[in-house]
């Protein structure tokens, strides 16, 4: 067992003005849910648990009280991953508009730098803030570490600065079939502020390095209460990225697993989607919604579309407990965590305490 008394990599939060602790915090931007929303109208929104509608209104939509913050008792409340936030979506309202207008063009429509880059940017933060990637941060984390002891390449462990004999102990109980977990207070929030920040870069090349599309729909479109939504299409070995942006334009990106098909573009595409190109669209975003799926208006038959997506093989994984996912960042964090060895079956246990396997 290794205990460690530093927590790594977590920037503080020093002359923030948004530093209040326990503030509402959305993990879907209000500018982006607006989008949605018709005048003088709640947002209708189908909570998948009780298969009923219920109105709410921006302010009660995909948030949470210091859904985002760090609380370490002793410390200042550090809000500095909210700050950042807030500052990407700051600039959203022109890269919308900006996206609508190429929605229309009948060729690639060049975007001005800064409009490209907030958009890789935004849709960074809105994939790593969402419900699911809050509940799965644990369940990456000790897949590297132990993806590390089995290639013994420790870029990971070396990060958390842990010793090198250490780190041999480790791997000698791995070959012996031991896998490793970690124990703290408060460990979802823990490490998804650690894996937020380890990983923001990663997805901002990942996205810049997209194929992008805008997408005009046929009908109207729900959105998803985990923002982004990604779909492994593994018999074209890309990921397929779905982002709603208005009930009628929808954003697709197209990464691809071979790296040497992708590149920086300075342009984006925009088409208008057939009828079953939209109907298979709208049944990912259902399936892929972790609470409810949030809609304009009750035009939706969200039970058709669920149904469809499963015959058609869709898949995604399920966040065991999504409330105590949301109500993690009002409960404190301690500095010291340990690491040890379990067997199989324990780590198995563990894992999908978090997130359940499609």
């Amino acid at each position: 067992m290794l205990d460690s008394s530093r927590l790594p990599n977590l920037r503080t939060a020093q002359n923030l003005s948004m530093n209040l602790a326990n503030e509402k915090q959305h993990y879907i931007s209000k500018v982006l849910l607006r989008r949605f929303k018709s005048s003088n109208k709640p947002l209708q929104c189908y909570q998948l648990a009780s298969q009923t509608w219920e109105e709410k209104g921006i302010d009660r939509l995909c948030a949470a009280a210091g859904y985002n913050q760090l609380l370490v008792p002793g410390e200042e409340t550090n809000n500095a991953l909210e700050a950042s936030i807030s500052r990407v979506e700051s600039l959203l309202p022109n890269t919308f508009k900006a996206l609508e207008v190429a929605a229309h063009e009948g060729m690639p429509t060049k975007l001005l730098p800064e409009i490209y880059r907030n958009l890789w940017s935004y849709c960074s933060f809105l994939k790593l803030s969402s419900l699911f990637s809050k509940a799965s941060a644990v369940v990456s984390f000790l897949t590297q570490l132990n993806m590390e002891l089995e290639r013994g390449h420790y870029a990971l462990w070396s990060e958390l600065r842990v010793p090198g004999e250490i780190i041999e102990g480790f791997r000698q109980e791995y070959r012996a079939g031991g896998r490793v977990i970690i124990q703290a207070q408060n460990v979802l929030q823990l490490i998804y502020r650690l894996q937020f920040e380890r990983l923001l870069n990663v997805n901002y090349l990942e996205f810049s390095n997209a194929d992008w599309s805008i997408c005009l729909s046929p009908i109207d479109l729900p959105m998803s209460d985990i923002g982004i939504i990604q779909v492994q299409l593994k018999d074209l070995n890309v990921n397929h990225y779905l982002l709603p942006i208005g009930p009628r334009f929808l954003l697709e990106g197209v990464f691809h697993h071979d790296l040497s098909k992708n590149s920086v573009k300075t342009t984006i595409r925009g088409f208008e989607m057939t009828m079953e190109e939209a109907e298979y669209r709208v049944d990912c975003i259902c399936l892929s919604s972790v609470r409810e799926v949030i809609c304009a208006d009750k035009n939706f038959d969200i039970g058709r579309s669920l149904e469809r997506a499963g015959s058609n093989g869709l898949e995604f994984a399920k966040i065991v407990n999504p409330n105590l996912v949301a109500a993690a960042g009002v409960l404190n964090v301690s500095r010291h965590y340990s690491f040890k060895c379990v067997s199989v079956d324990d780590y198995r246990r563990f894992v999908h305490s978090f997130i359940l396997p499609n």
